[in-house]
């Protein structure tokens, strides 16, 4: 017991230490408020950045979800970069061999002592295995789990230690900690990486031009992923280069990025519509292209003709890759159905079936007024409608959409808020390679398929019949009531419901302010009272003392009233 006490007690003095720093460095930039109100994102940045990995890498995995912050801090948090060093090599081989309990020379012919890529959580070497194979090998740092961890344990225990945070806030900070809190713990576990990456690659891999690299969980533990090695550069560089033919007005890549933006689009409704799992964070770093040579494997490769057509046709000489599975999205048969009848009712245009699609596959947290919803959903809906592909700021339009849900107690299930975001972010790729395909435009086929596949055609006719016959039985009903109701209209005995928007707020402020007359009166009563007994039996000590104690209760009441008028003034005032 005495050896261990004083490494608890150090460990006691690091936490304490550490969580002076956080509230410190948080404070120094202000950063609740800010991210709060979605204000000085370079501020927050810089906080990030002086905090260290854990905080990076939060700031990294916020940059990604314009769900929940604004798009100028998620373009912010993009400009964070890691400066962790990478580990000996020593450090790395201890990793390896005790997670995977075997000796590096019995799982690898070679490896590259140097990282060409070190990152807050881990990096990344060359290797080879002993049949061959090219691999990537990603490692974990040590310790860092548990850093990881205690910066966050130590982040939610700031939260209320800082400078109040109005009702009025943008984002709610305890749900974005949250969502930050599993991101986290997620990519700590390559486990999961794995599960995700091997499912990827079987429902994915040869689809047209598509690749995946397969993942080797046979080497993979917690803290060490092995992937298949893939060649190739990110797709950035080719929409830089097609950028660049643009502005010369060059054709020279008119047949390729046509052909890459058909593939990714029709790939990715795939994993939407006919696999219920997608890669969430589809941005141009993890899709890297291959441009393949002659004496490559694959070159002459074939695939069936599309749209039923007999025969087979070569595929083009590049391929696109897949990279991190650590964000995937999964989606349940129900949900799927939702989503169709979403993509369908974006056809008709109609603002109030689309509405009412929305809220199909949403949660409600509290009482929603459908109308409201449906006025505040219009303006971004019209602008969608209006507007032509490159004209439309999809980031934007994900956090404002997200926003409108919360403020009419909308919760918009999370596989729909991460589809919508990597909706955005492949149809922000698709834009540059060819500004005339539309993925709402393939999407409403792939929905209507979908829904038609999966309709129950006899369940259908059974409801739709049983409906029918009961219309018959109910028709010979019909005169008798429309004579009742004529009756009732005669007799004076009609009686019409109004219904309005707000009426449950109309009624607590009718309430609050009965409440507040009747507390008047009877404090106006209290005084008069107070003042007759203090008047009326001066030389009666008790009864003056009553009346005295009826003036305090009727000042301290005065006073709690307003100091809380004065509270909702400076919290309506905060709000403007």
């Amino acid at each position: 017991m005495a050896d261990t006490t004083p490494k608890d007690w150090q460990a006691n003095q690091n936490r304490h230490t550490r969580f002076r720093t956080i509230v410190g460095v948080l404070r120094k930039y202000n950063v609740l408020t800010n991210l709060a109100r979605q204000k000085n994102p370079d501020q927050v940045r810089a906080a990030f950045e002086e905090l260290g990995p854990t905080f990076i890498k939060i700031g990294q995995i916020l940059s990604s979800r314009t769900d929940i912050v604004k798009p100028e801090f998620a373009n912010e948090f993009k400009k964070l970069q890691d400066n962790v060093r990478a580990d000996d090599f020593d450090v790395v081989q201890q990793t390896i061999e005790t997670q995977t309990g075997k000796k590096m020379a019995a799982m690898f012919a070679s490896f590259d002592e140097q990282p060409f890529a070190s990152a807050s959580m881990g990096q990344t070497h060359h290797a080879t295995l002993l049949n061959g194979q090219k691999v990537v090998v990603k490692v974990q740092h040590p310790g860092i789990d548990a850093e990881v961890a205690l910066d966050i344990s130590l982040f939610e225990r700031a939260l209320p230690l800082l400078r109040y945070i109005p009702d009025s806030s943008v984002i709610d900070l305890q749900e974005m900690v949250g969502e930050i809190k599993r991101s986290l713990f997620n990519e700590l576990d390559t486990s999961i990486e794995v599960k995700n990456g091997s499912r990827f690659y079987r429902l994915n891999n040869h689809d047209d031009i598509i690749c995946v690299p397969r993942v080797y969980g046979k080497y993979s533990t917690q803290k060490v992923l092995v992937n298949q090695y893939m060649p190739g550069t990110s797709i950035q560089h080719f929409l830089a280069q097609v950028a660049q033919a643009d502005a010369a007005d060059s054709h020279e890549y008119d047949d390729e990025r046509t052909y890459l933006a058909h593939v990714l689009v029709e790939n990715f409704l795939k994993q939407v519509f006919e696999d219920g799992f997608f890669h969430a964070d589809p941005h141009p770093g993890n899709i890297l292209l291959r441009e393949l040579k002659p004496d490559d494997m694959g070159y002459r490769d074939s695939v069936p003709q599309k749209h039923g057509k007999l025969g087979k046709r070569q595929l083009p000489p590049y391929r696109l890759v897949y990279l991190d599975f650590g964000m995937m999205g999964t989606i349940s048969p129900a949900l799927m159905n939702g989503i169709a009848n979403v993509v369908v009712a974006v056809t008709t245009e109609n603002t109030r079936q689309v509405g009412k699609a929305i809220l199909g596959i949403s949660n409600r947290t509290g009482e929603v007024d459908e109308e409201e919803f449906f006025n505040d959903l219009a303006p971004f809906l019209g602008q969608y409608y209006n507007s032509g592909l490159g004209d439309i700021d999809f980031q934007g339009l994900l956090f404002e959409m997200v926003k409108v849900c919360r403020s009419n107690n909308i919760q918009m299930n999370p596989a729909v808020t991460m589809l919508g975001k990597a909706f955005g972010t492949i149809e922000g790729i698709v834009e540059l390679l060819d500004p005339n395909l539309s993925m709402m435009d393939v999407a409403r086929p792939f929905a209507r398929r979908y829904m038609r596949e999966n309709l129950n055609l006899r369940n259908e006719l059974e409801d739709g019949l049983l409906a029918t016959l009961q219309g018959l039985k109910d028709t010979p009903k019909l005169p008798s009531r429309l004579l009742s109701a004529l009756d009732t209209f005669e007799n004076g005995q009609a009686r019409v419901n109004i219904v309005f928007s707000h009426r449950k707020m109309f009624i607590d402020r009718i309430d609050s302010m009965v409440n507040k007359v009747v507390l008047s009166v009877i404090l106006a009563a209290l005084i008069v009272g107070s003042s007759l007994l203090v008047q009326s039996h001066p030389d009666n000590s008790w009864i003056t003392n009553i009346g005295i104690f009826g003036y305090v209760a009727a000042v301290v009441v005065i006073i709690g009233l307003l100091i809380g008028t004065l509270h909702s003034w400076y919290r309506h005032w905060r709000s403007k």
